[in-house]
């Protein structure tokens, strides 16, 4: 009878050392998983799984850097989302309100240029009907990084966007326009630990219908919406195997952008220009499955992100008979915006970093331009500024658009 209690206990013991084993091997290869890949970073389901004097291997020792060292268990698009999303955004909704400020003859000061959209006002005659249709192309460049430790990335955001609009009374105008945006961030927050950078890149279709009114002779109003459609790829790195883990995911996008514009022409040919705006944007990525390079999946949920900024900006000018060159200030607050999530910290760890966007509400803009006229109908600008004020990130932003009125 004690030969078979001890043969019994002996098989048992043996069942539970293959099953720890099993599941230490599917922790490592093949299979579904969270090891250091879940979305929240410094999630607590992983101490169960590889806390002290677990028997998941190398994976108990390095416990502590997996859990709280960095924020390579997030996925790649949290702490760029807000970045991303700012820029691209901005970038829609300045580019279209230029336009539009730019077909409204209510900003015109007396300017010996026609304006091309980037202030507040158009050299067109006043009240006049002669050109009620118009059709414009503008494009965007920014390159945007964050030099936070824990969070950092660099990379690229481009937009384009063309339009057609027209006049429905010498006051009001209607319009419709299209773009294309593409995002480029190599993300050192999750690359390997060969120096490998992970990498988000994002790209989709924008249709934004667009109204301006004229309220005075130095004054206008913007108002546009639009829809996204968006495709986003990952690359991040397992920050214990430096394993690759790849996903994709669809997301789409509303936003909404208003301003204000006005003019005041000073003495010898002056130009003083200003602009009240806020847009609002929302963006909501699908879940979707990763797949390491060892063959394990994991399952990322959902993702919705949100990001609104209130922009008072102002321009000074001085008009020759074709060309404008110009300075700019802005300054810029963040009323909405959904923070990365991060680990709170613990006597082993400090608590992780925010992203730099996350962190900071406020920033300003320093730059300036040149408005350009090549015709009767034809008027054209270029203007680059940077961003300001907002601690470890940096962005600088090119653009130019052309417009035929006819």
């Amino acid at each position: 009878m004690m030969k078979s209690v001890r043969y019994i206990a002996l098989a048992a013991g043996a069942l539970a050392v293959m099953g720890t084993a099993s599941q230490a091997m599917a922790s490592t290869s093949g299979g579904s998983r969270d090891s250091c890949s879940d979305l929240v970073i410094g999630g607590a389901t992983n101490a169960s799984a590889y806390g002290p004097g677990s028997s998941y291997g190398t994976y108990a020792s390095t416990y502590d850097s997996c859990l709280y060292g960095n924020t390579a268990n997030q996925n790649s698009t949290v702490a760029t989302a807000n970045a991303v999303l700012q820029a691209a955004s901005s970038q829609a909704a300045r580019l279209i309100g230029n336009r539009v400020s730019s077909a409204l003859s209510g900003g015109g000061a007396g300017f010996n240029v026609a304006d091309n959209g980037f202030s507040a006002s158009s050299g067109v005659a006043a009240g006049g009907m002669e050109n009620r249709m118009g059709v414009w192309v503008s494009g965007s460049y920014s390159d945007v990084s964050d030099d936070n430790t824990a969070t950092a990335f660099d990379g690229t955001v481009y937009t384009g966007f063309a339009g057609v609009d027209y006049k429905v009374t010498n006051r009001a105008l209607v319009g419709l326009s299209v773009g294309y945006e593409d995002a480029d961030i190599d993300t050192a927050y999750n690359q390997s630990s060969t120096g490998a950078d992970g990498n988000v890149e994002g790209d989709g279709y924008t249709i934004a219908p667009y109204l301006g009114v004229e309220l005075g002779k130095n004054a206008s109003f913007s108002l546009t919406g639009g829809y996204a459609d968006l495709e986003y790829d990952t690359l991040r790195y397992d920050p214990i195997s430096s394993n690759s883990i790849t996903g994709s995911t669809d997301a789409e996008r509303w936003f909404v952008s208003g301003a204000l514009n006005g003019a005041h022409k000073m003495a010898s040919n002056w130009n003083l220009r200003g602009r009240l705006s806020a847009f609002y944007a929302d963006e909501e990525k699908d879940a979707f499955t990763e797949t390491e390079s060892d063959g394990a999946t994991i399952d990322q949920g959902a993702l919705d992100n949100a990001f609104g900024q209130a922009s008072l900006e102002a321009r000074l000018g001085y008009a020759f008979r074709y060309a404008e060159p110009y300075v700019l200030a802005a300054a810029d607050y963040d009323f909405e915006k959904d923070e990365a999530p991060v680990g709170l910290g613990t006597s082993l760890a400090p608590a992780q970093q925010k992203a730099s966007l996350d962190d900071s509400d406020f920033g300003a803009r320093f730059g300036g331009g040149l408005n350009f006229q090549l015709g009767s109908n034809v008027t054209g600008g270029i203007e680059a500024y940077t961003v300001e004020f907002r601690e470890d990130y940096e962005e600088i932003t090119v653009g130019g658009g052309l417009r035929l009125n006819f």
